[in-house]
This record gives C-alpha cells, sequence and structure tokens, in this order.
C-alpha cells in the first residue's frame, strides 16, 4: 500500500514541473496529437536518472522556440515503450506537427546530461529555422 503513495507522489512531481504531461492516449501509434514544434521527455516515475533529469529538462522551459512535455511511461505495460522502441529513459524526442523528427536516446545507467539538453536546444533552435528537420539526434555512446 505505501508503494502506492510514493508513486502518486512521484507522479505529482511532473506535474510540479510546469510541464504539459502526456499520455499514451496523446499518440496515435508514433504520431503525437499535437501542432507546432514538441520536445517530449518520456520517463518513469522511478527512474532515479529520469527523476534527476526532468528538473533540468523544465528548466529549459521558454528557452528553446518549443513546447515542453513529458510523457508519463511509468507502467512498464505502456504501449509508448513499443511505439517509440525506448529502451532507456529518460529518452528525449522532438515533433514537428505531430511527426517525429528527432530524437535523442538515454544511455544505460547514465540517462541524459546537460550537454545533451544543449545539443537539442541547438538542433530545436535549426528546426525553428528550417522548413524541415529529418535528422535523428542521437547523442554518442
Amino acid at each position: 500500500m505505501g508503494g502506492g503513495r510514493l508513486t502518486e507522489k512521484r507522479r505529482a512531481g511532473w506535474e510540479s514541473l510546469g510541464l504539459e504531461i502526456l499520455r499514451t492516449n496523446d499518440f496515435e501509434g508514433t504520431h503525437l496529437r499535437r501542432d507546432g514544434t514538441y520536445v517530449v521527455c518520456f520517463g518513469a516515475t522511478w527512474c532515479p536518472a529520469t527523476r534527476g533529469f526532468a528538473p533540468k529538462f523544465s528548466s529549459r522551459n521558454g528557452r528553446i522556440p518549443a513546447r515542453l512535455a513529458m510523457a508519463d511511461i511509468t507502467s512498464l505495460d505502456d504501449p509508448l515503450w513499443d511505439s517509440f522502441p525506448i529502451r532507456i529513459t529518460p529518452t528525449m524526442a522532438v515533433f514537428q506537427d505531430g511527426t517525429l523528427v528527432g530524437r535523442f536516446n538515454g544511455r544505460r545507467l547514465l540517462g541524459l546530461r546537460n550537454s545533451d539538453l544543449d545539443r537539442l536546444t541547438d538542433r530545436v533552435r535549426a528546426l525553428a529555422g528550417a522548413d524541415s528537420f529529418t535528422t535523428e539526434a542521437r547523442p554518442a555512446e
């Protein structure tokens, strides 16, 4: 019973970031049901790397020409794990008018770092100045 309370507290933590929280029904396959440019951080509340990274991610809100959102994939049964072949959380994805156009995969034991956010910021700024952006961004292993 105590574990459920802990999960609820952690879920509330996503909301405390001040970002939109996305769920499975916000996607249709790999298509995000949103217009505009979105950067989505896929994360699980039980993941220490995601819990550490999420505040860094949300601190970029308003500094990147995109809406930032957290996709809550706390349940291992969530179909988003398979829709986006996510193996490590956090993983960030960039969407333009619902279409996946870039991605930064988390790394085992490391997740994502500030340098990944810096590269993401540069790529999203380039996207804002370009007609299209189709390069999948993946940090070096």
